[in-house]
């Protein structure tokens, strides 16, 4: 009999259409199995430490009434050469300790010089599904660095207030003020004379003479006498003339060059001149004013500094 032919034929595809659809209604009534879970992390710099701080969660999705989960195995790593580490919030074990549906929470601190951080699971829930293993990596970028430490900042001093203005009196010139000496200087055709008439009240003045020959002379003018020095002379001739006095332990020097002026007379051969210069009107002309002056600044100075005063 051909079967392909026979009216069974149709009975026996309708009969094996009725298995697979059944099949297909029973699939679909079973129960879901919606269980996994799911490590996620986040990584953060510690500058305080210079190291990585990862926060790891493990979540253990499950539908209701299944509570429950368990690690059957935990493998935390690190870094390169790969380090294992360990997590004690993560407790492989046999009971089911930790709530399905709640991210349970671990921290792991990894050397600021790692460049990633791994952490794997397997978990088995309470109605006994083992879920696949499973693993996620923490990569860092860049190296974390502990922050330098800067050095502790001292108060800076504060500034001295700025002391007012001090009124400057003028300086009082003392009743005892060394006397002035008069300059002694007198011209002829062919002399010039040099020194000082020194009053008591003034000090001792020391003279160095150096003529434009090279002659040197010295000599020392008590107070209340006088003193000087005769030379030859004619037009081009000079000294030089050093003027030294000593005040309270200090010394003062002064060096002035008188030259020879020949006087107004001698043209005619005479040997001396219509009018002698002498004194002042002579130092006026050849610079005997200006040792005067010399002598008078320096007692001057003196005087100012022993007798200055300020008061506020």
């Amino acid at each position: 009999m051909n079967l392909s032919k026979s009216p069974l034929r149709r009975v026996a595809g309708l009969a094996a259409g009725a298995v697979l659809g059944l099949a297909g209604v029973a699939v679909a009534a079973s129960p879901a199995y919606a269980t996994d879970s799911v490590i996620g992390y986040s990584a953060d710099c510690d500058t305080k430490t210079g190291d990585w701080v990862v926060t790891w969660t493990v979540t253990g999705n499950a539908p209701d009434g299944v509570e429950k989960f368990r690690f059957n195995a935990v493998k935390a790593e690190e870094g390169t050469p790969v380090k294992e580490v360990e997590l004690p919030e993560y407790k492989v074990g046999n009971e089911y300790t930790y709530d399905t549906n709640k991210a349970i929470t671990a921290v792991q601190r990894v050397e600021g010089t790692k460049t990633f951080a791994r952490l794997g699971v397997e978990v088995e829930f309470d109605n006994e599904h083992k879920d696949l293993p499973r693993e996620n990596t923490a990569n860092f970028d860049g190296t974390c660095d502990k922050e330098k430490e800067q050095p502790p900042v001292s108060p800076s001093p504060s500034s001295p207030s700025p002391s007012p203005s001090l009124p400057a009196e003028e300086p009082e010139l003392p009743d005892d003020l060394p006397g002035e000496p008069e300059p002694i200087f007198e011209l002829t055709c062919d002399t010039m004379t040099i020194g000082f008439d020194n009053p008591k009240d003034s000090l001792p003045i020391k003279l160095g003479y150096e003529t434009s020959k090279g002659e040197k002379r010295e000599r020392t003018v008590a107070p209340g006498t006088k003193g000087s020095e005769t030379f030859s002379a004619k037009e081009g001739f000079f000294v030089n003339l050093t003027i030294t006095v000593t005040y309270e332990g200090e010394t003062y020097s002064e060096t002035v060059k008188v030259d020879y002026v020949e006087p107004a007379g001698c043209e005619d051969g005479s040997e001396e001149p219509e009018l002698p210069l002498t004194g002042a009107a002579a130092g006026g002309i050849a610079g005997g004013a200006a040792a005067l002056l010399a002598i008078g600044g320096l007692l001057f100075v003196m005087a100012r500094r022993r007798k200055v005063k300020f008061t506020a």
